[in-house]
């Protein structure tokens, strides 16, 4: 069933499509608006701002286009389920790429739980040394056999709805991306020699050189967290531009 969501008072400020867009994107990405949830009709949106229909229109159809709303002929306008896997910045769920690629995928939740966060942690999170954080490492399958060890440090302070998550049944990937829309990302992918923890899950043999990718990522103009993905030693990574 879908939910409508409903305005507040009329505004009586005069307003742009740029302005409604703003608006209502962080109605979307600050929760208020859930992936799902119906949006109101574009005249009650035109009598709220206090414009035209159009000039709602173009907003809506903006942020369509962005991948934030699924505008539907009979059904309305809705917040996309993953707004952010057609947004400008696009990053891409594990298990999609797996799957993309021809193979089954499945994983396995190996650690989460929260503690201080150590002094490499916090300064790449850009928070206190000893700061509450989750911490959560999960293991990654393609058809059955070990494909990627995920080791995630994640910023209570900017998620802290994570802890009532059930991410048993929802890789936290797709969780960050229905709930923390991502505005930015570094990236640095280097060749290193497997760590313990990470040979251990992709069943290799300690030092075997394995490709790693170390994110970090923001949203609301706070880090989210800092991810490391090691990837089996034949895996290679495409991109284009």
């Amino acid at each position: 069933m879908t939910t409508t969501n409903r305005l507040s008072s009329p505004l009586t400020a005069p307003v742009n499509w740029q302005m409604i867009r703003a608006d209502v994107l962080e109605r979307i990405q600050s929760g208020k608006w859930q992936p799902g949830d119906g949006v109101p009709k574009e005249a009650d949106l035109a009598a709220h701002y206090g414009c035209t229909r159009s000039t709602v229109g173009r907003a809506l159809r903006d942020l369509a286009q962005a991948g934030f709303l699924e505008r539907r002929r009979r059904g309305g306008t809705i917040v996309a389920a993953n707004p952010v896997r057609k947004a400008p910045l696009e990053v891409p769920i594990l298990g999609d790429a797996i799957r993309k690629a021809g193979h089954a995928h499945d994983f396995r939740v190996i650690r989460a739980e929260t503690g201080p966060a150590q002094q490499d942690e916090a300064s790449a999170l850009a928070i206190a040394a000893g700061a509450r954080v989750f911490r959560y490492d999960a293991l990654h399958l393609a058809d059955g056999k070990p494909f990627q060890f995920e080791s995630r440090v994640l910023n209570l302070l900017a998620a802290p709805e994570i802890l009532q998550a059930d991410l048993t049944q929802m890789p936290i990937d797709e969780w960050l991306l229905r709930n923390r829309p991502l505005e930015r990302v570094t990236i640095e992918i280097s060749a290193i020699a497997a760590p313990q923890a990470a040979a251990l899950h992709l069943a290799i043999a300690p030092d075997t050189p394995v490709l790693l990718v170390r994110r970090i990522s923001w949203a609301r103009q706070k880090s989210i967290g800092l991810l490391h993905l090691y990837h089996q030693p034949d895996h290679r990574i495409r991109t284009g531009f």
